[in-house]
């Protein structure tokens, strides 16, 4: 997030210069482009909501509905719980390629962090009296606590995903409400301990911390900027991606202060207070468990993987053959999906549950 900001200042000039007939042709050749590509992935359709969690607003995705039929077998819920930036809208594919790999039988949530979304003019303007602060590491795991006892029906069968740091937060919802039926929490990518001695922990929080204000004023003065000069300021920044569809409008929220003040203060409280793994939880969660760590992952070294397997060589924990990015969600999505498709087609079927249709 903050190299789009350090590319954003080097294109502004250049970008000042463009003409009206240039904007235009842009606005078209991505409005087509996105058109063409979402055709694709309206099917299943995603539910946009802004249910108040603790007074705050919060954008929820949701890909699909619990089986009418209670004879279809138990209500589960796949609930993603995302990274920093927690903006919703990255795991928009995936939550429809994971939606799809079930045959529709399983409903995929995603809640954002407070905080990290804009929030659309009709819904701002009927919380006026929402928080409009500044949330802390703490405040968003109390967020998504109180989302799932307050916003996710009692009899689910939860299936928690949680991607970065939103592995971390599973980790302390099941430490904190052991009363929460959870079949599985999967660990994406898991930045769950010692993230200041990662290479990019170590190398982002002296910028976090004493310059946050720079990304935030940057933020401030991109935001005036029209639409398509935000978008085509993505568009080189994202040059030679083949990005999932709404990765780019997902993005666009980094363009507002208050979203960079939030992604970039929780960044700074990730780094300095996930330090030792909790491995009494781990341990006493294991069976509920998957673990997946990248190959080349500067948030969470090989050598983590390593650690986390020596200690629990029976537990399920995985390092990565195929070359997926710490940043799935931008290009990975349908790989990843997969895999936690077939996962959790295993965990049922270990269990006796009803076989999941997949593929």
């Amino acid at each position: 997030m903050l190299s789009v900001f350090r590319q954003s200042f080097g294109r502004f000039r250049i970008a000042s210069r463009i003409s009206s007939s240039q904007h235009q042709a842009f606005r078209a050749e991505y409005t087509q482009g996105r058109a063409t590509r979402m055709t694709r992935t309206l099917v299943p359709e995603i539910r946009s909501e802004f249910p108040c969690v603790d007074g705050t607003p919060t954008h929820v995705l949701k890909c699909g509905d619990f089986p009418a039929d209670p004879d279809q077998g138990k209500k589960m819920l796949y609930l993603i719980i995302p990274g920093n930036p927690g903006v919703v809208g990255y795991y928009d594919k995936f939550m429809r390629e994971l939606y799809r790999a079930h045959g529709g039988h399983i409903p995929v949530w995603g809640v954002a962090h407070a905080g990290h979304v804009i929030l659309p003019d009709d819904v701002r303007k009927g919380n006026s009296d929402a928080s409009k602060g500044t949330f802390s590491l703490q405040d968003q795991i109390n967020h998504k606590i109180s989302f799932i006892k307050n916003h996710v029906p009692a009899d689910t069968q939860l299936i928690l995903i949680g991607h970065s740091i939103g592995c971390y937060i599973i980790l302390e919802i099941l430490r904190r409400c052991p009363e929460v039926n959870v079949l599985k929490g999967i660990q994406l990518l898991p930045t769950v301990e010692h993230m200041k001695e990662t290479p990019n922990g170590s190398r982002m929080l002296p910028f976090v911390l004493y310059f946050r204000w720079l990304a935030c004023f940057v933020a401030f003065m991109l935001s005036f900027l029209p639409e398509v000069m935000k978008l085509w300021l993505l568009k080189l920044y994202f040059l030679g991606k083949k990005l999932d569809p709404g990765a780019v409008e997902a993005s666009l929220n980094l363009f507002d202060p208050s979203v960079t003040n939030n992604s970039l203060f929780m960044a700074s409280q990730e780094i300095i207070q996930v330090r030792e793994p909790d491995l009494h939880c781990i341990s006493q969660h294991l069976d509920r468990l998957i673990f997946y760590y990248g190959v080349n992952d500067g948030w969470a070294p090989v050598s983590f993987y390593q650690r986390m397997k020596n200690t629990f060589p029976q537990g399920d924990v995985h390092l990565c053959e195929r070359g997926i990015q710490h940043a799935f969600v931008l290009e990975q999505s349908a790989e990843m999906a997969g895999m936690v498709a077939e996962w959790i087609e295993q965990a049922t079927a270990a269990e006796g549950g009803r076989t999941l249709q997949t593929g």
